[in-house]
């Protein structure tokens, strides 16, 4: 058994974005489109991404912390081993045979099983775009344009035209989530406006007073985010602030 901290040339405190960083340094330094026919790069892609996917995933992450505290491979293969006989000797001599002193009964608990099993190379694969597209969706919301984003996929391993796609989708998906975000938030800003501009013109002949301010407030708040929501429908930009 691996140790998937090491793997990921990490500390065993690691943070999630640690583990985060740690797996796309090395998948795009090990990935198999970077290394030509080297079965040790293939290996090491599938070990690394094998690594990633139980250690970023906290109840995976917590099962594995739980096996390394318990001594790691040497010591849970062994308890296992013990667990087994024991359970097996306990299978044979039935519930009779598990009477202990004083008539007490008693059960062997087989120790827990440790199963983390390798990853294949469509596994890896497949985890690798996923993480691709996480990248991707990071980038575009700091407005990063899709030619910028499929460059910056592309240096990290993934193949020119899947990095374009991918790239290109994000984007397009950005926008439309963006734009139909904006669309009712559009439309309360009008309305806010106008109702603004209603007050003010209401009580605007007897000086303003606190309906007539309260109005205007309303009218120049609801045309600034009138106009703020005008360019996040136009645009399909991600705001800085939730709109």
């Amino acid at each position: 058994m691996r140790d998937y901290y090491q793997l990921l040339e990490l500390p065993s405190s690691a943070s999630a974005d640690e583990i985060k960083s740690g797996y796309r340094r090395l998948a795009m330094k090990w990935h198999p489109d970077r290394n030509a026919g080297s079965a040790e790069a293939e290996e090491r892609f599938k070990a690394i991404s094998e690594a990633y996917a139980t250690l970023s995933d906290p109840a995976k992450k917590a099962n594995y912390d739980e096996y390394l505290a318990a001594g790691g491979p040497e010591r849970a293969e062994a308890r296992r081993g013990a667990s087994d006989a024991q359970a097996g000797a306990y299978a044979q001599g039935g519930r009779q045979g598990a009477r202990g002193f004083g008539g007490f009964e008693f059960e062997f608990r087989a120790a827990p099983r440790w199963d983390f099993s390798g990853f294949s190379a469509e596994e890896a694969a497949d985890l690798f775009t996923r993480e691709m597209y996480a990248l991707a969706i990071e980038l575009t919301m700091q407005n990063v344009g899709w030619r910028d984003i499929a460059s910056e996929l592309e240096r990290r391993g993934c193949p020119k035209a899947a990095a374009a796609d991918i790239a290109r989708k994000i984007e397009r998906r950005r926008k439309e989530v963006i734009r139909g975000t904006a669309r009712p938030y559009f439309v309360r800003s009008a309305l806010s406006g106008l109702a603004g501009l209603f007050l003010t013109a209401a009580f605007g002949g007897m000086g303003l007073g606190l309906m007539g301010l309260l109005g205007l407030g309303m009218f120049l708040n609801g045309g600034y985010n009138l106009v703020r929501a005008l360019y996040f429908m136009t645009t399909g930009a991600a705001p800085r602030t939730l709109i």
